[in-house]
């Protein structure tokens, strides 16, 4: 007699490290016999794969446990399980907040829920609690459906932190960084590519600190140099850098390799060397000036994004003018700011003094209409201008989502390609016809493998 496989949801949310972790944890719950389904009232078991990074972060997570609590009872769903970040950082006090869930996996027990799932299942009637290892996923060669569209894929390369930023809990629920071997990640590269991914995004916590803990320190510009050697591959993107870290010899990799595209994600947080001392970023306001200006010089065409925390403890109207003059001074193709959120466990939760909600907000505000500002000009410069654009997927009638080499998926900006019969996962030359704050419209002008051009494409 044949077994009908067990009906699967699995939700995830968070970062693209979170999605790496989610893949594995399908793959294993596939190859232990069950199946996906999109609707959670058609499963009989759902996993959440939390996000607890920021408050804000939790209280989503949350919001999505609520909602899937509502759907127990009601059509097959039986069992819940939470996994992920706020997982590891609740623990027990989530079976009490939510009387329906079955069980909680921390980050580094994502591998444990293939069994729990089946053992649930099985009626067991305990509720198990699993956080006593905090990690996430760093197998090489387990099963992993990819999540995002076939040409794209993440290269989780470490997990875990060794920095102490004074306002980040990812130590405490990532645990010490361990990078993997530059063999396993080859291996996995040359997989993917293999299977059909043109563009390979290397993530981890900190991905200039990749292979401090490995014998013999090989360093983010050894993977790279190794990546850029696989067949198959189009684009390397590498997202995460510490502003600490980088290195002259990082540069002069990162601008040589063939695929890499010149794209620097470095989180900055502040310019305000009093506001990176009370972060404990471990460099001051002129060095990340001067390092800037090292990326822009040493990469020829490189598009950057960063971050900024507004409203950290201790942040003066003075110290918010200098980053606003930064930004106007030395424009970044890419923004995000934080409103700064209080966080409990870590060392910035007792620092004074506060800065008042309302002034937070409105800092915020002021920084990301000035970046408005900024982008919008940028971008109508650029009508009229050519440049190659990776297609996505379809966007419309005769329309599809595209990006140019410095805009990361589902995080950047995009191009909005009017064509025919466009592939995912190739390269096209395209005229920019429009602009919006944060994205560009073009047509085709041609389509094939324009490499060439990928290096000095922003």
């Amino acid at each position: 007699m044949t077994t009908v496989p067990r009906a699967l949801a699995f939700i995830t949310l968070g970062c693209p490290k979170n999605t790496v972790d989610s893949e594995h944890m399908i793959g294993l719950l596939v190859q232990a016999g069950f199946r996906t389904v999109a609707d959670p009232a058609e499963a009989e078991v759902v996993v959440i794969n939390t996000c607890g990074f920021l408050q804000s972060a939790v209280r989503e997570s949350r919001s999505a446990i609520e909602e899937i609590v509502a759907c127990k009872g009601r059509g097959r769903l039986r069992r819940i399980i939470v996994a992920g970040c706020l997982a590891q950082r609740a623990g027990p006090a989530l079976l009490e907040e939510f009387p329906e869930v079955d069980a909680v996996l921390g980050t580094g027990q994502w591998s444990e829920v293939a069994r729990v799932a089946s053992h649930l299942l099985d009626g067991a009637d305990t509720r198990p609690v699993m956080i006593d290892h905090p990690g996430g996923a760093l197998e090489p060669l387990g099963p992993r459906p990819l999540s995002t569209p076939r040409h794209i894929a993440y290269l989780k390369i470490s997990e875990g932190c060794d920095q102490r930023c004074t306002f980040c809990v990812i130590p405490q629920l990532r645990g010490p960084q361990r990078s993997r071997t530059v063999a396993d990640l080859l291996g996995e590269a040359a997989n993917l590519a293999a299977g059909g991914v043109r563009e390979l995004s290397v993530i981890g916590q900190d991905t200039t600190a990749y292979g401090a803990d490995l014998p013999g320190q090989p360093s983010l510009a050894d993977l790279l140099e190794a990546l850029d050697q696989i067949a198959g591959l189009t684009w390397i993107r590498v997202q995460y850098t510490y502003p600490r870290r980088w290195t002259d010899r990082l540069i002069e990799v990162w601008a040589n390799a063939v695929h890499v595209v010149p794209y620097v994600d470095l989180p900055l947080q502040h310019i305000a060397t009093g506001q990176l001392r009370a972060m404990a970023r471990g460099i001051t306001g002129p060095a990340s000036r001067a390092l800037v200006r090292r990326i822009r010089t040493g990469i020829p065409g490189v598009t950057l994004r960063t971050t900024f925390i507004v409203g950290f403890p201790g942040e003066t109207a003075e110290q918010f003018e200098e980053l606003c003059r930064y930004i106007e001074d030395e424009p970044f193709e890419h923004l995000v700011v934080f409103p700064y959120e209080r966080e409990p466990g870590t060392v910035a939760w007792e620092m004074t003094p506060r800065v008042p909600l309302t002034v937070r907000r409105a800092r915020r505000a002021r920084l990301l209409e000035l970046q408005q500002r900024l982008a919008m000009a940028r971008n109508a410069g650029r009508v009229g201008e050519r440049l190659t654009v990776m297609i996505d997927g379809p966007a419309g009638r005769n329309q599809y989502a595209a990006r140019s080499a410095g805009s990361a998926f589902e995080v950047d900006g995009g191009v909005v390609v009017e064509g025919d019969g466009l592939v995912p996962g190739t390269l096209v030359e395209v005229r920019v016809t429009g602009a919006a704050a944060y994205d560009l419209f073009a047509r085709v002008e041609g389509a094939g493998p324009f490499l060439q051009l990928v290096k000095g494409t922003a």
